[in-house]
């Protein structure tokens, strides 16, 4: 008798658990519960990518007549060649692979390329960073952007946000 109670107590567990998995999660999947520094990931609607292109104190592809004529998304193989290379973007970029990173597949003169656009979310935020866009303004060199081109395996147009606007203190 106990060994069938411990049974359906298992079933149960595991009925409880794989209800609470999203659909579009395969099962045994790891599902992040909350943001930590370093997680990535790939926008793939169009409206949000041209949101995160639109960068209010660097430079980015968007801002440049022509830099941008259509959206792509990169799949896991471009996405892991792109994170193992992170590196290069050091020394300019200090820990790259720290920051969270939300990666927009973009198409430039022809070309499929992909720009990161890096930040530093507090604890705790209620931002989602795969539907929206992360956009700062200033901020200092936390926010960072760079374009990615798959075929060369190489980053370009590195650029940080201005600096950290502080309020002047009192006097």
């Amino acid at each position: 008798m106990k060994t069938s109670a411990v049974f359906l107590l298992l079933v149960a567990g595991t009925l409880a658990l794989a209800s609470c998995t999203p659909a579009n999660v395969k099962p045994g999947a790891r599902v992040p519960t909350a943001l930590k520094a370093g997680q990535s990931w790939v926008v793939t609607r169009p409206v949000v990518a041209a949101q995160v292109l639109d960068t209010c104190s660097r430079d980015s592809p968007a801002k440049h007549a022509g830099g941008v004529s259509g959206y792509w998304a990169p799949g896991r193989a471009q996405v892991e060649q792109l994170e193992s290379r992170l590196a290069q973007l050091q020394p300019e970029i200090a820990e790259p692979a720290q920051s969270g990173r939300q990666y927009v597949g973009f198409i430039a003169g022809g070309r499929q390329l992909i720009y990161v656009n890096g930040f530093v979310l507090p604890d705790h935020s209620d931002i989602d960073p795969a539907r929206e866009a992360i956009q700062v303004c200033d901020g200092g060199p936390r926010f960072w952007g760079a374009v990615y081109d798959p075929q060369s395996g190489t980053f370009s147009e590195v650029a940080r946000n201005g600096k950290l606007r502080m309020d002047e203190p009192e006097h």
